[in-house]
């Protein structure tokens, strides 16, 4: 009985060490080039309302008109809510304007600041970088 003790108590130990580091590995910007932005028209393959962060898969042109895809993030359900977006805001195959900014080490991945659908333009996540802030 005192070892079940003991292997429940070196459990829980390890368990609690270990939450920290989850918690500080997950949030950060690091893989961001917070100093520029791309905006890419873009047709939706599929949209994730989950926690932690919503995704938004898509198809855009690159400059020679290969098709790339693309994955970019905003924050959790709850903040998107609070901008106006929705669970069934997109659809595969629905056109979008994306502005965001870019992974620095080139991967078609991003984070959204702005997007237009159906001519309606919504928010995303922080600023544009060069543009003055919204009061």
């Amino acid at each position: 009985m005192n070892t079940k003790f003991r292997v429940i108590g070196m459990m829980l130990a390890l368990g609690i060490l270990a939450v920290p580091v989850t918690l500080f590995a997950h949030h950060g910007s690091a893989i961001y080039d917070e100093s520029k932005t791309v905006t890419v028209k873009g047709v939706v393959t599929d949209w994730l309302w989950a926690n932690p962060h919503c995704l938004l898969e898509f198809d855009a042109k690159d400059d020679k008109g290969n098709n790339v895809h693309w994955t970019a993030e905003v924050s959790n359900p709850p903040d998107m809510i609070n901008r106006g977006w929705s669970r069934k805001m997109f659809k595969a195959g629905d056109d979008v304007t994306i502005t965001m900014i870019v992974a620095k080490n080139g991967e078609p991945v991003g984070r959204i600041a702005r997007v237009t659908l159906n001519g309606k333009t919504f928010e995303g996540m922080g600023r544009v970088p060069g543009e003055a802030t919204k009061q």
